[in-house]
């Protein structure tokens, strides 16, 4: 449908929708899913002038297979949902990013690089930003709305969550740049600098472990195509826990980790401990494994922890008036769509791992997809339409870049025969 020298008026509006739904984590929720749904939209027109091509193409890419694995689920417990207003709706918010992965076809390999960088000025933006709200007091937007935990340009706490998904992008783009020794290789390690200062200053101990996850993926991915020794993960690892315990000594920093929710002290390794460094999550994590005992083939339907977690009586529902997810994507997938559900989810997973460390590039889309959808995330919900954006279109577009250089390879090979 397209071609590498061509940037028609089809591949102009998908970058710009694709590089908005990343941009737009930081607008209000009304805005961000207009743009979710026009882009849907414009995935659907997409799909009738070019039907046989888009469905050609989400087979050989795999996505179909991947998409059907989550959404099936999703369909049968929805049908014996305990709230099927709620399950139908994740239905149709899910159904969204199968158009959006249609849409896909009118990228290129430029087009998709474009994207890259458009999301690398994002990452910037909002690292540096939060460094001088942490300096200042201040930011793009005015004065600091919490002194505690940096909110930087986000409407609400999802500095840390969402930067720290988005940091393979930066760790791949500044060992590149070290790595070709480019002019700019230093700005790039600045702004590295600036986004781990950023996700411990903002306080989110989920964006921590994201944090973690993405230098792992990074440096297994290294080892396994023999980017780098033994050694110096050794080193860089020396390195990164140095830094981390300089960070560590931030007094807000320290806080969140000793003393988590300001409470009173209590008894390291404790029940209450463990509650407090979940944010009392506890009780959540518990009511959804009694959901998914009670419901543990198809689950209980997607959406409906919400409703019933806050009928509870209050002495079982602890710190929490009502709770719309369990903060825990592994239970969350196993307590509402049942054990049917999690061993697809569990499949795709560990697909999109593979598909991540296999191939012969570092593909920083698979990398955020797979830790946006990994089971030990424990920000929002893994249903939710806020954070599907954040699992839905970077694997969109790491299943595009695989295909599309598969595809230049192969020709490259039929040539050269």
């Amino acid at each position: 449908m397209t071609s590498e020298k061509s940037c028609g008026l089809p591949q102009k509006v998908a970058i710009f929708f694709f590089s908005a739904m990343f941009w737009l984590y930081i607008a209000k929720m009304g805005i961000f899913n207009g743009v979710v749904i026009a882009t849907a939209v414009w995935g659907i027109y997409v799909l009738i002038r070019h039907r046989c091509e888009v469905i050609s193409y989400l087979k050989s890419s795999q996505f179909l297979w991947l998409f059907l694995l989550l959404f099936v689920p999703v369909v049968i417990s929805a049908i014996g949902s305990l709230t099927p207003k709620d399950s139908w709706r994740t239905v149709l918010n899910i159904s969204r990013f199968f158009f959006i992965g249609g849409l896909a076809i009118v990228l290129t390999q430029s087009s998709v690089e474009k994207i890259r960088w458009v999301v690398l000025g994002f990452i910037a933006l909002i690292s540096v930003d939060a460094v001088i709200e942490w300096l200042t007091g201040y930011h793009l937007t005015g004065a600091s709305r919490d002194r505690v935990r940096i909110m930087g340009l986000f409407q609400f706490y999802h500095l840390g969550y969402v930067l720290g998904t988005l940091t393979p992008i930066i760790f791949y783009q500044t060992y590149q740049s070290f790595a070709t020794k480019e002019r700019g290789r230093f700005a790039w390690l600045v702004i590295t600098a600036c986004a781990l200062i950023a996700i411990f200053v903002a306080g989110a101990r989920a964006g921590w472990v994201s944090l973690l996850v993405s230098g792992g993926l990074l440096l297994l991915w290294l080892l396994i195509h023999q980017k780098i020794s033994w050694k110096r993960v050794i080193v860089a690892l020396g390195l990164c826990i140095v830094v981390a315990g300089g960070i560590t000594q931030i007094p807000m920093v320290k806080n969140r980790l000793v003393n988590p929710n300001g409470a009173a002290t209590v008894e390291f390794g404790s029940y209450e401990w463990f509650d407090k460094l979940s944010s009392a999550r506890l009780v959540l994590w518990e009511f959804a494994w009694k959901h998914y005992q009670e419901y543990p083939v198809i689950g209980a339907g997607t959406g409906s922890f919400h409703q019933t977690f806050t009928e509870q009586p209050q002495e079982l529902k602890g710190a929490h008036d009502e709770a719309f997810f369990p903060h825990f994507h592994g239970l969350e997938v196993l307590s509402e769509t049942g054990t049917v559900g999690f061993i697809c989810y569990l499949i795709v997973v560990f697909s999109v791992l593979w598909l991540l460390l296999s191939a012969p590039y570092f593909s920083v889309w698979l990398a955020v997809a797979f830790i946006a959808m990994m089971p030990i995330n424990t920000h929002v919900a893994f249903y939710g339409s806020f954070w599907a954006v954040l699992i839905w279109v970077p694997l969109i577009l790491g299943l595009r870049e695989r295909f599309l250089r598969r595809k230049a390879d192969a020709a490259l090979e039929n040539r050269l025969n």
